[in-house]
């Protein structure tokens, strides 16, 4: 008799258990399933300014119009050569470097010639920095040479650069490892008093594989800028560009599938951003491209 009270609460228990366990079953079932990552918007091809340009048998000669950006023929044993870099006035003009000229030009927004300067060496680089000052690599050498402009706005003789001169080539690039085909991380250069956690930089897409990441820059929402050279397997001298726009914590927000890679000769520098716009230098047999992609129309 004292064994079936026992009996009857074992089994009320057990019945429990089960209610229990179906209970749970039923909440999981209910539960919503968790959102998929948002696909990045794919920014179209915004605008193209156009600079003459020409090939010469002998680059020193002087073209008619100075506007005309120079290019030399190349031959089998040696690439052809030119504009090697680029960047942006605060007015939202250009400054390209002419090597083979040894010479800096300006031309304003809509690719209209402005003027030149003679530097009487090749421009590897090109920055320009706060107030309209000239940052420029030598391609002999590699020195950095800093040209100040006077209150006319003319330069003078350049001086060499110090660390109290900013370098916005290393800034922009910050720090890459490429870990796999799939995966890089990329980080802003340390500043004083600033921090920034790494960018995790992930790439699926059948068949290929990521063979080069680079940092192009941060805009003032900090959100980064990366492209990404990607290649099939055995393929890598065919590769496609593609540059992405990301939120701080990795989140990419939008990117750039449709970039023109058909150069005549290719660029030391190849992109700059400037408030949420990408730029790509692109130079042709008879013109230089500036390719506009506005991200701004995505978050």
């Amino acid at each position: 008799m004292r064994n079936a009270p026992s009996a009857v609460a074992a089994a009320a228990f057990a019945a429990c258990i089960l209610a229990a366990c179906s209970g749970k079953n039923d909440t999981a079932s209910n539960a919503p399933a968790p959102a998929a990552p948002v696909k990045p918007s794919n920014i179209a091809l915004t605008r193209t300014i156009t600079i003459p340009a020409r090939v010469a048998a002998d680059p020193a000669t002087a073209p008619p119009d100075s506007g005309v950006l120079t290019l030399s023929e190349g031959g089998d044993d040696e690439l052809p050569e030119g504009p090697t870099s680029f960047d942006l006035t605060a007015d939202g003009g250009f400054v390209v470097a002419d090597p083979l000229r040894q010479r800096i030009v300006f031309y304003d927004s809509t690719g209209k010639f402005r003027s030149d300067m003679l530097i009487h060496f090749g421009a590897e680089r090109l920055r320009v920095l706060p107030n309209n000052v000239l940052s420029i690599v030598r391609y002999q050498g590699g020195d950095r040479l800093i040209f100040e402009p006077n209150p006319a706005g003319q330069y003078g003789a350049p001086r060499a650069a110090t660390e109290r001169d900013p370098d916005p080539d290393a800034i922009d690039a910050g720090s890459v490892q490429l870990q796999s085909g799939e995966q890089a991380i990329v980080a802003a250069q340390p500043a004083p008093g600033a921090e920034s956690a790494p960018l995790s930089v992930r790439f699926q897409a059948v068949g290929e594989s990521m063979v080069s990441v680079r940092r192009l820059g941060a805009d003032a929402r900090q959100r980064t800028f990366v492209a990404i050279e990607a290649a099939f397997a055995g393929q890598r001298v065919d590769v496609r560009k593609i540059v992405r726009k990301y939120a701080p914590g990795s989140q990419n927000l939008v990117e750039i599938l449709d970039i023109p890679l058909n150069y005549y000769v290719h660029p030391v520098d190849e992109f700059r951003i400037r408030d949420g716009l990408v730029y790509q230098l692109m130079p042709q047999a008879t013109e230089v491209r500036i390719n506009v992609w506005d991200t701004n129309s995505r978050p």
